[in-house]
Order: C-alpha cells, then structure tokens, then sequence
C-alpha cells in the first residue's frame, strides 16, 4: 500500500486555510495569554494581565475574526503568487522527499506567526475590554515583550510538527509522493 497525497490535500482551499489557521490561531491564544501574564508578573511583581474564561471567550470572539482575516488575506496572497499551484505542489515534493524542513516546518512563519498572533491576542483583548468590559490589561511594553515570547511558541510548534513528520517517515505512513 503506497501512502500519497490525496487530490484534496493537494488543493489549495479556502476551507483548509482557515481551518488551519483557526488551528494553529488557538493555540496561539492560548499561549499568548500564558505569555502576557507572565511577562506582565515578571515587569510588576504581580501579574496585571489575568482574565477570567468568560472574558477570555469573549476576547477570543473578537480573536477569531483576526484568525479568518489573516486566512482569507494569505489565500488571496497565494492565489495571486502562485495562480496554478505548482510552487506549491513543488514545495510539497520537496518537502516529502526531505530535501526541505525536516525538523522545523516553516521555520521563518513560525517566528513571525507567533509574534503576530500575540499582538493580535492583546489587540482582541484590548477591543474586548471597551465592547464587553472585559477585565484584562497590559502596556504596550508588556504586549510587544510577550509576543517575543510568545515566539518561542511558535518555534515549538514548528518543530513539533516536524518531528511528528520524522516520526511518520520512520513509520512509513507519511506519504510519499503528491499523486493521488
């Protein structure tokens, strides 16, 4: 039995940029909370920055529309850079023959995406804050320093995407060309 691509793992959809994005935007929220606590209890001796969870879901509402912005706009981008897909198709050959990224995937995104989604955290806690009352804070210091911190989590979420690549090379279940 040969593992392969299937053709709708190949296509480049709006659905699974957004799905994916969503994905990974939640971890992200989670650990941007995680960070601007911390950097904010590190900077004060006590952490200013604590929402409760239902202050937290509500931040979040407003979080997910950044989440599906960023997806919407990087589908549009790829559209535009690579109309018939065979960049991508190419980076997904070269990913599977582990010419490219064995164990960071998409190393670059990873910092940057960290770093953005932890401002776009604070920013969803900050609109949140005047629209729901929710009870959160942080200084612009605090935001920027976690999301530097907050790019050790993407740095971590890249590598652990790649191992789990290894592992499934080493399996044999990972596929291994991009023909359905």
């Amino acid at each position: 039995m040969s593992n392969s691509f299937s053709k709708s793992a190949k296509e480049n959809k709006l659905s699974l940029w957004i799905g994916v994005s969503l994905l990974w935007g939640t971890i992200f929220f989670l650990t941007s909370i995680f960070a601007l606590g911390f950097v904010s209890e590190q900077r004060h001796g006590v952490s200013s920055f604590h929402p409760s969870i239902v202050d937290s879901i509500k931040a979040y509402s407003i979080y997910v529309v950044f989440v599906i912005g960023v997806a919407v706009s990087g589908f549009l981008f790829n559209k535009l850079y690579d109309p018939t897909g065979e960049k991508r198709n190419k980076r997904i050959a070269e990913v599977t023959a582990g010419k490219k990224e064995n164990y960071f995937v998409s190393f670059a995104g990873s910092l940057a995406t960290g770093f953005v989604f932890g401002l776009f955290t604070a920013l969803a806690f900050l609109l949140a804050q005047h629209l729901f009352g929710v009870a959160a804070e942080a200084d612009v210091t605090t935001v920027m320093l976690a999301s530097l911190v907050n790019v050790g989590a993407g740095v971590a979420g890249s590598l652990a995407t790649g191992i789990v690549f290894v592992v499934l090379k080493l399996m044999g279940k990972f596929p291994s060309s991009e023909t359905a």
